[in-house]
């Protein structure tokens, strides 16, 4: 403490000398290492001395800490952890988050004694966007594994579980994950059976999850007893634009609930209800509910019932709807009324670009009047299709004449063939006139060679052998019919009036 008090003392002299005005530089005593090497001398000296006894006192541990105090004040560089307790040691302690969710999925599929697929595994673990696991036999308990690992999961935005045995069960499993994850927009459940009850646990999943926009539910075995969920998500639903429901058994019962909820949507762009039974009355509720929906871009109708009432009542539809750009009926009973009527209601519509309506029994007469139809719209349709149907050559010319004015339409079909419009049948005369026309036979010299007696008349037996001259490719009925009609003063001997004849074929058309 007196070493202390002396050092403060000096310095405070030295204050005060330049606070009085005195120039003369004073040195400074050094309360670093100079002093501390004066001070250790004598120590280091004792030592030597052999003074090694007793206990260090207290000045001596005061200027120890104020040694390494000093120290470390010389040295600012040195960032050395040793003898600190740091909080680096406690963190490396802790295990890293799994944002992937595979330490998760490899852990439930132990307790659940199931074989975790390889191949989600590697998807997630690479952080990729899309998981494809279509026809992995996955069955209830991987779908359960899988949405376990998927719920904290923010890499994945696309997920196919087709065809995986998936159930009831397993669908709800996956509808439970997707109420927690919000990163998934795709999801395809198809041909998984999910049944009527995997219909309500979507509809339910659908009202907390704010990110899904496309859902493929192709061949899940959804009956009318699944219509009132997939109604409600039609008609609720303000993320779903893109909805499949292909393949399953949804009738005339889920048709009247549909066509509503169809009026209803605001937000849907493409619904593919194709290969249903949806027939009759079910058939004109959902035709009906296109007349007032504004979103819908993309219908496809096609393997269902829609027949001529539904084709009508599709067609109203299209007279007011604005929006339509794609319809596929394709396969529907629709005959060649339902199409004329359908044909007639294509100009009202300037939006509709791609028709689908091959497959049914329109005939020749049913093409026609839609191509007609076509014809008098838009430049901006491009496609009228009908595949599975025969055109015939009449047809075909028709369409390399629409060609020239509308090069940008394409008419897909089964090919030209089929029915071919008769070609018309020639009279006798115009028959023996075309023969000569191809031969360059001159028929009013062969007759008047074999008119003897120059009476402007011949017999049938000279009539007969003028035609047998040139090999003319009349039949007996015809050569018969022709004596008939040219027969001059009929009695015993039948006389032909071979310039009436000529006259008459100097005046008909002779098609080429």
């Amino acid at each position: 403490l007196r070493e202390c008090q002396t050092k403060m003392s000096s310095t405070m002299m030295v204050a005060g000398s330049i606070h009085s005005g005195d120039q003369e530089e004073l040195p400074v005593p050094n309360v670093g290492s100079d002093d501390r090497e004066e001070e250790t001398q004598p120590q280091e000296t004792s030592k030597e001395d052999g003074d090694e006894s007793g206990p260090p006192s207290d000045a001596d541990s005061a200027r120890a800490e104020s040694q390494n105090a000093e120290g470390l004040e010389d040295n600012p560089d040195d960032i050395s952890d040793t003898g600190w307790d740091t909080d680096l040691e406690i963190e490396e302690e802790k295990s890293e988050y799994d944002v992937t969710g595979c330490k998760s999925y490899i852990s439930i599929c132990k307790s659940l004694g199931i074989v975790p697929t390889s191949n989600f595994i590697r998807t997630i673990q690479a952080k990729r966007p899309e998981v494809s696991l279509r026809h992995h036999g996955i069955g209830s308990k991987g779908a359960k594994a899988i949405a376990v690992a998927l719920t904290s999961n923010t890499s994945v935005t696309h997920l196919d579980l087709s065809d995986n045995g998936l159930k009831t069960e397993g669908g709800v499993a996956v509808t439970a994950m997707l109420k927690e994850n919000c990163y998934i927009t795709y999801l395809d459940l198809s041909d998984n059976d999910l049944g009527s009850a995997g219909a309500y646990a979507i509809e339910a999943m659908m009202k907390s999850n704010n990110t899904l926009t496309h859902c493929k539910l192709q061949g899940n075995g959804f009956d009318d007893k699944a219509a009132e969920p997939i109604a409600e998500i039609i008609r609720t639903s303000y993320r779903i634009t893109h909805l499949d429901l292909a393949h399953n058994l949804l009738g005339e019962q889920a048709g009247l609930i549909l066509g509503p909820a169809l009026a209803d949507s605001e937000v849907l762009q493409t619904l593919d209800i194709s290969w249903n039974h949806l027939r009759r009355k079910g058939a004109v509720a959902i035709a009906t509910g296109l007349k007032t929906n504004q979103t819908l871009k993309i219908l496809n109708f096609s393997y269902n019932g829609l027949g001529d009432e539904g084709t009508a009542a599709l067609a109203d539809a299209l007279k007011v709807n604005s929006t339509l750009e794609e319809l596929d009926i394709s396969n529907n009973r629709i005959s060649k009324a339902g199409a004329t009527v359908f044909a007639k209601a294509l100009p009202s519509n300037d939006n509709l670009r791609i028709l689908k309506i091959g497959q049914n029994a329109i005939q020749s007469d049913g093409i026609v009047a839609l191509l007609n139809a076509v014809k008098s719209m838009s430049n901006t349709f491009q496609c009228i299709s009908f595949d599975g149907l025969t055109i015939t050559l009449e047809i075909d010319k028709m369409l390399k004449e629409m060609k020239e004015s509308h090069s940008h339409l394409s008419v897909p079909h089964a090919g030209v063939g089929g029915y071919k419009q008769p070609k018309p049948k020639l009279q006798p005369h115009e028959k023996l006139k075309k023969y000569a026309m191809e031969n360059n036979v001159k028929l009013k010299d062969l007759f008047v060679s074999f008119d003897k007696e120059q009476r402007l008349l011949l017999t049938e037996e000279e009539f007969r052998n003028a035609l047998k001259h040139i090999s003319a490719p009349l039949l007996e009925i015809e050569r018969q019919r022709m004596i008939k009609q040219f027969q001059k003063d009929a009695g015993e001997v039948i006389n032909v009036d071979y310039i009436a004849l000529l006259q008459l074929v100097e005046a008909c058309d002779v098609p080429s």
